[in-house]
């Protein structure tokens, strides 16, 4: 085990000076003392996973690398350190969500535990039963100074450049991050998050996903199906009946195309007794 750390904690020294670090200024990057990081680098000790994740994050490496798994060799002269950010660059591209911060943004995230933060919006959209991915943080020089961008797989779904920097900046953010999640989660929505979603009913509704998910109803078709639905202003609360009614027009209409299983299911969701329709309509009057 004293062996496996003494690797790890090379590879960390060498991607922190890679990245052009010293101790001082990664360890203030994750919130950890020096001593800390010195620690891990001597294989002394080493990080836990939560902190795992926010050092590759900010190193641009990945766990793999980092634990040394072998991965299949990419590159002509065995730089391994090149073959991960190879791997990294192709991963990137499929961020469900990023907050992306100019640099005057990002010491409002470093000052605070944004990560407790970023909890409660989790929780608070969970019980509308969204399920949010984790949130990759990173700045990019391309952006202004106080520009914020919330993407989707590179897609901007909201981009704002801030007035002003001050206590309520991150409060702010935090609200932007939880309107913009549950406004736009068609586009965040991906086939993995849909079986996490599944999977969580499972205890639940056995008998909805015994023997149906994916036998009948595959995981692509069930996000397609969920994008469309949403996309027509219906919530994620409404996901259980989602798969219910997909089932069911998949029993009584084969050969039906995706439009087709959207407008049926959606036809069922939009009830003028469903109890966010006639919100819907409260909101229209006032």
């Amino acid at each position: 085990m004293g062996h496996i750390l003494v690797e790890i904690g090379k590879r960390i020294a060498e991607s922190r000076r890679n990245a052009g670090f010293t101790q001082e200024e990664l360890a203030n990057r994750l919130g950890v003392t020096p001593q800390a990081l010195s620690k891990w680098e001597k294989g002394a000790s080493s990080p836990d996973l939560e902190m795992l994740t926010s050092l590759c994050d900010i190193l641009g490496i990945s766990a793999d690398y980092l634990v040394g798994k072998k991965r299949k060799t990419i590159v002509e002269n065995g730089n391994l350190h090149l073959q991960d950010e190879i791997w990294k660059h192709l991963r990137d591209g499929y961020e469900p969500l990023e907050l992306v911060l100019g640099s005057d943004v990002m010491p409002v995230f470093m000052e605070k535990d944004f990560r407790e933060e970023i909890v409660r919006v989790r929780v608070e959209l969970a019980k509308e039963g969204i399920l949010m991915p984790l949130v990759r943080i990173r700045d990019r020089y391309m952006l202004k100074h106080k520009e914020v961008m919330i993407l989707a797989y590179e897609n901007i779904l909201f981009a704002e450049e801030l007035q002003g920097i001050d206590e309520g900046t991150l409060d702010y953010l935090m609200d932007v991050l939880r309107t913009t999640v549950r406004q736009q989660y068609a586009e965040v929505l991906n086939v993995d998050i849909i079986k996490d979603l599944v999977d969580n009913l499972k205890g639940i509704y056995p008998a909805l996903i015994d023997g149906i998910v994916p036998q009948k109803l595959p995981y692509g078709l069930i996000l397609d199906v969920t994008r469309g639905v949403l996309k027509r202003g219906s919530g994620m609360i409404h996901f259980p009946k989602v798969l219910e009614l997909l089932e069911h027009e998949m029993r009584e209409r084969e050969g039906t195309t995706v439009a087709e299983y959207i407008e049926a299911v959606a036809k069922q969701l939009e009830r003028k007794d469903n109890f966010y329709v006639v919100m819907g309509r409260r909101l229209e009057k006032s």
